[in-house]
This record gives structure tokens, sequence and C-alpha cells, in this order.
């Protein structure tokens, strides 16, 4: 009997250390298996924060900084710009910073994220608004340095200077612009209240199918849909975004294009069937100006006799913008004989343009570089052998000049067979989105952009 016990005590023993260690087991499987999902979950994508540089936000004066950040008092606020080769310790010596404070300011920029590059490319005209220490009172500055971000400098209770970077808080709104045309584009679309990069976007888009010199009369008609950004504190125009939807009415022959993003995220534009507004080349790579000469025989206005005029000649106002005609690359961009300043842009193996008699290179051309169609290459102006200010334009095909007017050339691509439900919902949805606004401005002007003119920037 005792055997039989002890072998049942035994069974009961390890019967009870089995179920231990089986919970055991459980407790730290689940906990192994825990952390992964864990981990997992923290490291999914989370939304893109829209201030991704965590700046606060700026304020309007320099006594509402002084009071959000806690700095010494400050009296007799005044207002400057930084004049041409100042820089800002020579423009501080010009409004009666001493030389202790100017290094100070000076220094504590300096320790700021990218200061010394930012102190040595502060932009001429940059409004200084500011403070002169006294006994009593702190020196402040604030530095409107780009179009988004202002930095403020101030003396906190103990007179030590302090600098930080603020953000320009800024609003977006969609405005929808019509306009009627009384003596040409350039002009009739900038009394409307279309910012002038918007227009000139508007106008390299049109250029493709109108000949601005030909097609357009008094009476033709245009609408312009797009998004501007808004400086909060200054209600100025900083930036605008690609137009969604322009629309012009030549006597009748609509034209409308809708904004349609390739694969690559670029934005596109094209007709309510899909085909591409874009050609290989540019009609007229110039606006608000006047065709002064043809191409063909001509009695030469210097040289006397009859002469090939191998482009065509639009007259316009020194400085007046010039665009690529086309994608491609920088062949030539210098002085060229009787040409003047020239430039030269190989488009294709068949196609070049060139641009002859400018005052002027925009900064970015240099030979070799890419550009693109619409953007500005260079301005009017009147070097080499030539009479008054005017752009001579030439379009090369197969190393021969030929008529840009009749030349026949080859369109962009067209929206896929495959991709053309999606862009009839996409033109759908832009027509809506222009319904809404119409409706909300019922009965008064077609042009939401009802600030004074004269505060608009224009920022390329």
């Amino acid at each position: 009997m005792k055997k039989v016990f002890n072998n049942s005590l035994l069974a009961q023993f390890l019967t009870v250390i089995g179920l231990l260690f089986l919970l055991l087991f459980c407790f730290y499987t689940n906990k192994t298996y825990s952390t992964p999902i864990k981990n997992n979950l923290e490291n999914l994508p989370s939304k893109r924060p829209s201030n991704l540089l965590n700046l606060d936000e700026s304020i309007d004066t320099i006594f509402n900084l002084v009071q959000k950040v806690g700095a010494k008092p400050v009296v007799n606020t005044q207002k400057t710009r930084l004049k041409k080769n100042e820089t800002l310790s020579s423009a501080l010596k010009r409004i009666n910073f001493t030389n202790y404070h100017i290094n100070k300011i000076i220094n504590t920029i300096s320790k700021l994220s990218s200061g010394p590059k930012i102190l040595s490319s502060l932009p001429v005209g940059m409004i200084i608004e500011y403070s002169n220490p006294s006994d009593l009172t702190g020196g402040a500055l604030k530095l409107n340095y780009t179009k988004t971000k202002d930095i403020f400098v101030w003396q906190d209770i103990e007179n030590n200077y302090k600098s930080q970077v603020f953000l320009r808080p800024t609003r977006t709104e969609k405005t929808l612009i019509k306009g009627i045309i009384k003596n040409n584009l350039y002009i009739s679309a900038i009394k409307s209240g279309i910012p002038e990069n918007t227009l000139l976007e508007m106008i390299s888009l049109l250029g493709f199918s109108i000949d601005f010199q030909r097609e357009v009369r008094s009476g033709d008609s245009f609408e312009v849909l797009f998004t501007k950004e808004i400086d909060i504190l200054s209600e100025l125009v900083i930036q605008t975004k690609p137009i969604q939807y322009v629309s012009i009415n030549l006597s009748g022959n609509k034209l409308n294009f809708f904004k349609y993003e390739d694969k690559f995220g670029y934005p596109q534009y094209y007709d309510e069937n899909g085909k591409s507004a874009k050609r290989t080349i540019m009609k007229t790579p110039i606006n608000g100006a006047r065709l002064s000469s043809r191409y063909g025989n001509r009695k030469h206005p210097i040289l006397g006799y009859t002469k090939m005029h191998r482009g065509l000649d639009f007259a316009a106002p020194s400085g007046t913008p010039i665009f690529a005609a086309g994608d491609g690359i920088i062949e030539k961009a210098g002085w060229n004989g009787s040409y003047g300043k020239y430039i030269r842009i190989r488009h294709t193996g068949t196609y070049k343009t060139a641009y002859a008699h400018l005052s002027g290179f925009h900064k970015n051309i240099s030979i070799g570089k890419r550009v693109l169609q619409g953007k500005i290459i260079g301005y009017v102006g009147t070097t080499g052998r030539s009479t008054g200010p005017h752009l001579h334009y030439e379009v090369i095909k197969n190393n021969i000049q030929v008529n840009p007017m009749t030349i026949k050339l080859p369109a962009g691509k067209n929206i896929p067979k495959t991709d053309i439900n999606n862009y009839k919902s996409q033109v759908q949805k832009i027509l809506s989105q222009k319904i809404a606004i119409e409706k909300s401005i019922q009965g008064k002007k077609l042009a939401i952009n009802e600030h004074d003119m004269s505060k608009t920037l224009i920022l390329n």
C-alpha cells in the first residue's frame, strides 16, 4: 500500500509541474510574438506634416513677436529696406545701431542653421523692421528674408541677443478670372488681375495653337482657373500653382485646355478629347509684340538692298521676355556677329530655333544646358545690326531656315486610350470646380482676386 500511495503522490506532483511548465510556455510565447506586431504598428506610414521644419508661425509686428518670445520691451519700431551692395552690418550701421549691438546681432544669426549662408544672400529690397536699443528698451529686428520665412532677433531681459526663424502663415485660394481682350492678350489679362507668372504660363500654353499676332482680335475673351498662395500677414500673392483650366474664344472658335499630370507627376495639358495642347515648337515665342517683318525677300532696312529675310521679326519693348519655343539643349548663347546677342536651341535631330538681337540672357542660360518649352531664355533688345528693339526668330529644319508661320509641326503625345476615362473624369472635376466658383460669385465681377493690384507680387 505504501508503494502505491507513493506512486500516486508522484503522479499528482508531476501533473502539477507539467501544468506549471505549460502555463509558463504560453506566457512567454505570447510575449515574444507581441513584440514584432507592436513594432510593425509603430513603423506604419503616417501623414506627412505640413510644417516639416517645425517652425513657429511668424506674427505681423515686432511688438507682437516680443510678447510671443518674452523679449525685452521695444518702442518706436521703424522700417527700412536693404540697399544694393549693402550687408546687414552696413544696413544696421546706417540705422544707428552701435558696433557692439551689430556684432551681437550678426553673431546670433550666424549660429542659426545655415546662418552664414543666410547672411551672405539677403535679398536687395528686403524689409528690415527694427527697434533701436536703449537703457530701458531692447533692440529687435524682423527680417523678411524669403517669401515664406522671417528671422526675428531680440534682446532678452538679461540683454543677451537671441534669434529664431519663423514661418510666414499662408492660405490658398482657387481663383477663376475671365476677361475681354481690348488691345492685346497680355495687357487685358494683367488688367483683369492675373498674376504675371500665371499669365506667362497661359501664353506659353496657348502659344502652341494660336498666332497671337494674326488670330487674336478685340472682343475675344479668355478665362483661366488656378490656385494662388497668399501671405496672410501682408495679403500679397507669393506664388501660384500650375493652371488647371484655360480657355480662349477667338471670334467664336473656342479652345479649352485642361491640366492632367503625367506618370512622373508633371502637369500636361489637353483639350476635351485628350489631344495634346503642345506642338514640337511654339508658333510665336513672345507675347505683346507686333510682327514687323515676315519671312521672305525684303529691302534690308540698314543695308538698303533686297535681301532674303530668313525669319520673323517681332517688334517689342526692350526687356520683353522671350520663351524657349520647345524643349531642347542650348547650342549657342553669346555674341553672333550681326545677330548681336544670340541663342540657338537644338530641339530634335531635325529642328532648331534661333533668337537674335537680345538685350540679355536669362540667368540660367548656358551652353549645353537643357531648357523646357515656354521657359524664359532671354529678353528683347537691339544688339547687332538692328534699327530698334525687336526679336528676330528663326526655325531651322535640317540646318535650313524655314518659314515659322507655314511649317507643319508634329503635336505632342495625346492621352492614351487606356487612360481616356480617367482623363475625362478629371475634366468633369475641373469644370465642376469652375461652376462652383461662378455660382459663389454670381452677380459680381468674375475675378476672385479683389486685392489691390499694386500689392500683387510677381514671383517666378
